[in-house]
Parts: C-alpha cells; structure tokens; sequence
C-alpha cells in the first residue's frame, strides 16, 4: 500500500463490505458510464464544487490546503485560496476537507471552508472572494464561525453544503479514537458525531435557526446546532438539488458501512444509531437497543474478506444533470478502498435497492457537482477528477452460422446422451418425438466483432417458428431454457452428437421468453455477457424443462435457421455493449 493511500484511507476513517442486505429485487441503474478526465496532477483532491455564479467553474479542494480552479477546460495556475499555512496535517486525516459557497455568492462574494487546526479543532471559516479578480479570494479575510475541540486526530468530518432553506449544514466526526471512547455520537450535549445546522447570514458569528429540532430543549447543555446525530464520521453528504433529500455517507469501524436518508420534509432530530449500531448491526453487544428516533440505513455493505469489497465509504450525489437521462434520480456513491461505484434508487416496489455499477479501480476520495447538476469523482490515487459521462450504448446483431446451425435427438428416452445429429437444414427441430425422445436445438454466432474491452449490458436471443408438429411444446414441456456456451459446446464448431450433454459456460440463462408478432420470439439471457465470445464464437442450446411428456407423439415446433435462404428469418443474436 503506497503512503498516499495510507493516508486517505486514514483520513475517512475506515471500515465496511458490501452486502446490500435491503434490497430484494433490482431497480433500473444504468452502468454504461464512462469517466473523462478533466485534472489530473493534483495533490490530495478531496472535493469537487461550484460557486453557483453562473461561471461554470468548478473548485478544486486539495487536502494540502489549496483551493484550485478550473476553467475553460484547464486549471488556473494561481490557486484560488492557500490555506496550507493555517491548517495542521500532522494526523493523516487532517488537511483542508470541505467548502460550500453562499447561496448569494454572486453578490456576495462569500464562502465557507472547513480544515483542522493546529490545536486538531474542526474549524469552520469564512471568507470573501477578491474585489480586484474573482478567480482569487481574499486570503486576509478569514474570520472563524465555529471551532470544536477534540482530542484525537482522526474523525473530522468535514462536508459542508447549504440546504434548500439557505441554511449551512456541517459534518462533523465523533472525536476519533476508536470505538467513539466518549459515546459522543449518542451525546447531545456535544457537536461531535453529527450534522449541524447554522445560520450563517445572521448573527455573531452565527445564528442557530429556531427550527432546528433541539432549539428549545430543557437541557441547557444541549447544543442547539445539532441537526442530526448518532454519526461515527459522515465524510461526505449531499443534498438532491431538485427535491431537497439529503444523503449523508457514515464510514463504519471495522464492519460495515452505511448510507443514511432523510426526506426533504424532515424536521431534523434522526439518530443513525452510532456506537450503539454500526450500519444496521450491533457493534456494542452489551446494549444494542436501538435508541429513540433510530432512523437505520436505506443502503448498507459488509466489507468483505480482507476488505475485498470495500472499507470505506464515499457519498455522493442525486444525478439532476440534463446529459445522462438513465441515470437521473440515482444516487451515486462508491467505495474510497476498492473503488466499487454503486447506484442508489428506489424499485417499483418503493424499496431502496443498491446497484453495482463498476469497479472503477480509483481511491474515490469524494465526488462533485456542477452548477448544471453534472457529476465528478476525485481519484486520491492519481491525483485526478473525472467527469462522469454516459458511454453510448452500441448494439450488434448476428446472424447464426448456418453451417453449424442444427438439432441433436436424444439417443434413447431419458438417456440425457445425444444421439442422430441434423445439421444444415433449414428447419430446427426443438421439443420431443414420438418415441419420448428429446430435441435439442443449436445455434452459433460469430461475435468476434465485439471488441475486447467492451461491457456487455444485454444479450438478447431471436428466433423465428415456422410451425408446430403435433402438440405445442411450450404448453406440455415447460419452460424454455437455454444454455452457453463460450466457444463450441463439442471438439468443434461443427454439430456433433456430443453437442446434446457438453457442459455449458452458464445453464439455463434464459430469463425472460417474449412471443413477437409473425412468430417471432425474444429470448432474454440472464448474465450471458459473460460468455459472449468476443474472439471467436458463441454457442446456444436450447431444450425444455421437461425432457418428455410420455406420450408418445411428436410435441415439437420447427425454427427457421440460419440455412434458409431468406436472411430476414435467420435467428438473431443481438448484443449491447458500451466502450470504456
């Protein structure tokens, strides 16, 4: 593990495994994406914002302390602020760690950042951007809203964001250490382990908003900015631009991670239940009642063996972005130690499922946001930001071999062995024979045309009836199957009697059976990306569930091949696929 990982790994405060234990069934999340990089060379990035002043800059946060800008499609050799003198790093996961800008800031010039101290304090601060150049901020004009003491170095926080009430909305970590030694997460009389939420256009140096859920507590050592609490280290949190919903990514001990939801209509007051719970698990055994207001998880992961697939994790964003309609309404978020990227969304069933999307191979440190709702993702390990980008879907459809196109019969009724092979026809026979003998049907493709890098989203097998001898077989032998075959399912391409019982790359990937007019059939195939051939050729078998009804007559239908003179009733394999 190289030092740059060691620190941010440290920094985020790490520990979870991928198990997405809510979900029962998948939501539509698109996984042709593409990451294009715009800055690469940085040191540290750790954030990604706008100012939301019609620039369309995008600021650049390293944890070093500089803030960088990027605009016309190169980095400004200036940084906009440097605030590397002011900030401590001496604990890997201090540095300069969030900015928010006022919702105003057009007119305002003002801004907000968050790093830690000397003295290891989560330091909130203000400060106005340059009267002579809006690409630098006046580096004299820092005035500190809010320090919190603390002990440790780890367990900072550190995302700040305004709210669709103009309010501005602070992580902060639950002091460090391990195990959250001082309970502060359940605490309210401390800001450690929390959200925040300021008024920082009113008041010296800020006004807490008498909406926020703790306001009029009795207790006059409760600390009134508390929004939500029950957090171990909410690194990054986010707000859907379009409705309101706020995410917010908690990193787990050693066990397992979460992501946290809270409607746009919420009065605040959530308690996401740590040290009581890490994620939706027990992590103190000796009291693992849930405590009151416990609001769990909507999405949760383990983090696998040797933290194989993952230990910490990154919130992201709602994707509102008018460039990649698939993916609007998903939220994104990944993995920092194993760089697996998920999608977040509700299924027709109103229940949150979570959707790998890829394994990107980055240290995801953060992601971010431009002022058109665009999503970016900050690589710690390259020390780039990509834009995330919709890769265009590509469909090739092939044509059956017909040289190798054909039927094996079963040797004998029930012997699961073929027998007599018929191969250039320019019928296929599919079903059961009089004597209780099975037909099972062979197609092959060429699909070296794909090319060796290419994702495959959908496999999508197409075939043509031309009629049927005696009964119907899909009404008296059951469910349709198929089988693959990632090359020849024999010696050669050739049909041959062994073809009947050869093992398959994957058995019965048929998922769905679709009846298309002019007796046209759509065979769905479940995880058949896999073994599309993208060198040579792709085999099919296909055969019913039940191998005979015992009736002794013919239960078959007749498919056209790839023999048949007329192309457009030869049987299709058609592919998508997107390019990295």
């Amino acid at each position: 593990m190289n030092a740059g990982m060691t620190v941010l790994i440290s920094l985020l405060a790490i520990s979870g495994s991928i198990r997405n234990t809510l979900a029962i069934s998948s939501a539509e999340v698109p996984k042709n994406v593409r990451f294009e990089s715009i800055a690469s060379g940085l040191d540290n990035p750790l954030f990604v914002a706008h100012a939301g002043d019609g620039s369309n800059r995008l600021f650049i946060v390293q944890r070093g302390g500089k803030i960088l800008i990027f605009k016309n499609n190169t980095l400004n050799a200036a940084p906009f602020l440097n605030v590397g003198n002011i900030i401590t790093m001496t604990g890997s996961e201090q540095g300069l760690l969030g900015l928010a800008f006022d919702p105003n800031y057009e007119t305002s010039g003002m801004f907000y950042i968050v790093y830690t101290a000397p003295s290891r304090a989560i330091t909130l601060a203000r400060y106005l951007v340059s009267n002579s150049d809006p690409d630098l901020a006046d580096s004299n004009s820092g005035e500190v809203l809010l320090s919190i003491p603390k002990s440790f170095s780890n367990h900072n926080g550190g995302m700040l964001a305004f709210g669709p009430d103009g309010y501005l909305y602070m992580s902060s970590g639950d002091g460090g250490s391990s195990g959250d030694p001082n309970n502060n997460g359940q605490s309210r009389r401390t800001l450690l382990g929390k959200i925040l939420r300021l008024d920082v256009n009113s008041g010296s140096p800020y006004s807490i908003p008498a909406t926020n859920p703790f306001y009029n507590d009795l207790d006059p050592l409760v600390k009134k900015e508390i929004w939500a609490y029950g957090l171990r280290n909410p690194w990054r949190f986010s707000f859907d631009r379009s409705i309101g919903d706020l995410y917010t990514a908690d990193v787990g001990q050693n066990t397992r991670e979460e992501v946290n939801f809270q409607p746009a209509s919420s009065t605040g007051g959530m308690n996401y239940g740590w040290r009581i719970l890490e994620g939706n698990l027990c992590y103190s055994q000796t009291n693992c009642t849930p405590p009151p207001s416990y609001v769990p998880p909507v999405a949760v992961y383990d983090h696998g063996l040797n933290d194989s697939i993952g230990c910490s994790v990154t919130g992201g964003y709602v994707y509102r972005g008018a460039n990649f309609s698939a993916l609007t309404g998903v939220y994104l978020y990944g993995d920092f130690c194993t760089g697996r990227l998920w999608g977040l969304a509700k299924n027709t069933n109103n229940q949150w499922v979570s959707t790998l999307i890829k394994d990107t191979g980055f240290l995801i440190s953060s992601f971010g946001e431009d002022e058109q709702g665009e999503l970016f993702l900050t690589d710690y390990g390259s020390g780039s930001v990509f834009h995330i980008v919709e890769a265009p879907i590509i469909t090739k459809t092939f044509t059956s071999e017909s040289v190798d196109d054909g039927y094996v019969i079963e040797s004998a009724e029930n012997s699961n062995t073929g027998g007599f092979v018929q191969a250039n026809t320019n019928l296929i026979r599919l079903g059961d024979q009089f004597n209780n003998r099975q037909f099972r049907a062979l197609f092959s493709f060429n699909s070296s045309e794909i090319p060796d890098d290419a994702t495959i989203v959908s496999v999508v097998f197409r075939f043509r009836k031309y009629g049927l001898v005696g009964s119907d077989p899909f009404t008296v032998l059951g469910i349709l199957q198929a089988d693959i075959r990632l090359g020849n399912f024999g010696t050669s391409p050739g049909l041959e009697s062994i073809d009947f019982q050869s093992p398959a790359s994957r058995a019965n990937i048929a998922r769905s059976l679709i009846s298309l007019p002019d007796n046209w059939y759509a065979l769905g195939l479940t995880n058949g990306s896999a073994y599309i051939n993208k060198i040579g050729g792709t085999q099919l078998r296909l055969r019913f569930t039940l191998d005979d009804n015992n009736d002794n007559t013919n239960d078959y239908m007749t498919i056209y091949s790839g023999t048949v003179l007329t192309e457009a009733n030869r049987p299709k394999l058609i592919v998508k696929y997107f390019l990295p």
